[in-house]
């Protein structure tokens, strides 16, 4: 397997979207970082406590420190890393660990833990001096805004992160590998074709070729399967190519390329099509008016859905079914 980072095992732009969602939901601050601990993503939901104190030069160096070690004590201990910054706000990190190789950390908090007697000891990661705040007063009430969650919350919090972070590693390593594995087999063959292998090589036959091709096209198919599988049962909602891309855990262009070579039509006028296809058969099998019909194959313009099946049938769905009817009328049985 080719070298691989954490931008390619996230896809950061759909991933800044997953975390920007996770910290509005639970009033959270998140950023993911790289193994050298430079960020991959933008800040989400930072408080405005932690902006000011960032915007300081030397507490802004107290909170690199923090973020820093807090990122090391997690891959030392192979587990979330649950701890206190300088200024006793609650934070953790999150390591992304494959094959006992770091990658990079998902730093989740800024938020401050309610009392508890009961409440485990959270270590203080940072033991120096603190810098000195130019607005004291201003400072306390952005600190006093930070939102207080219970220790069994903060824990089931940073616990579902772990899950998803794992969930999208995971299919997105096996994608990867995939990947890989058809380049390979697709390189193997291209030499077969060229004469470019060893004499030891060529003793592979046509059926050994062939079998190649064929777990080619089973793979990427199994890939499609989801999207297609989702396409067929969910017509009625709006369909675009990226969200079928993330379905399907890889990127818009490549599954643009996969879908026209593996369907031999471009994703749009496949859903267009089976869209038309399903409106064809309620036109024949139902008494639904144009609009309804429309809008239960996913075209929310009854004008546009008009001049698409137009296009496709070279009539209009209402003429459709009148001809329809006229040759239903025709062959009718009469007792």
């Amino acid at each position: 397997m080719n070298p691989i980072d954490i931008q390619t095992i996230l896809d950061i732009k759909r991933w800044q979207m997953i975390q920007d969602k996770f910290a509005l939901v639970t009033n959270t601050a998140i950023i993911t970082v790289d193994y050298k601990g430079v960020p991959v993503t933008k800040h989400s939901q930072c408080s405005e406590f932690c902006k000011k104190i960032r915007q300081q030069p030397k507490s802004n160096e107290i909170c690199q420190k923090c973020d820093a070690r807090g990122g090391i004590e997690a891959v030392r201990l192979n587990k979330n890393y649950i701890y206190r910054c300088h200024c006793n706000i609650i934070d953790a990190a999150i390591p992304i660990i494959i094959e006992n190789k770091y990658f990079g950390c998902v730093m989740i908090g800024q938020v401050l833990l309610e009392e508890n007697p009961e409440n485990e000891y959270i270590e203080k990661i940072y033991k120096g001096p603190n810098a000195l705040l130019s607005n004291q007063n201003e400072m306390l009430y952005f600190y006093s805004k930070l939102p207080r969650l219970t220790m069994h919350r903060i824990k089931e919090m940073i616990d579902l992160m772990d899950h998803i972070v794992k969930y999208i590693i995971k299919e997105s390593i096996k994608n990867f590998e995939l990947l890989e594995e058809q380049q390979m087999i697709k390189k193997k063959f291209e030499r077969i074709l060229h004469n470019e292998i060893t004499q030891e090589n060529r003793s592979l036959n046509n059926a050994e070729v062939k079998e190649n091709l064929y777990e080619i096209a089973n793979k990427e198919n199994s890939m499609l399967d989801t999207a297609l599988q989702y396409i067929k049962e969910n017509l009625h909602k709006k369909i675009t190519l990226e969200d079928m891309a993330n379905l399907c855990f890889i990127t818009p262009g490549y599954f643009s390329k996969l879908f026209y070579r593996e369907m031999g039509e471009k994703f749009s006028d496949y859903l267009i099509r089976l869209r038309i296809e399903k409106a064809k058969k309620l036109l024949k099998t139902t008494d639904k008016t144009i609009q309804q019909i429309a809008i239960e194959v996913g075209f929310y313009d009854a004008g546009y859905f008009i001049r698409r099946f137009k296009l496709y049938e070279g009539t209009t769905p209402g003429n459709y079914r009148r001809i329809l009817k006229r040759q239903s009328d025709k062959y009718k049985i009469i007792p």
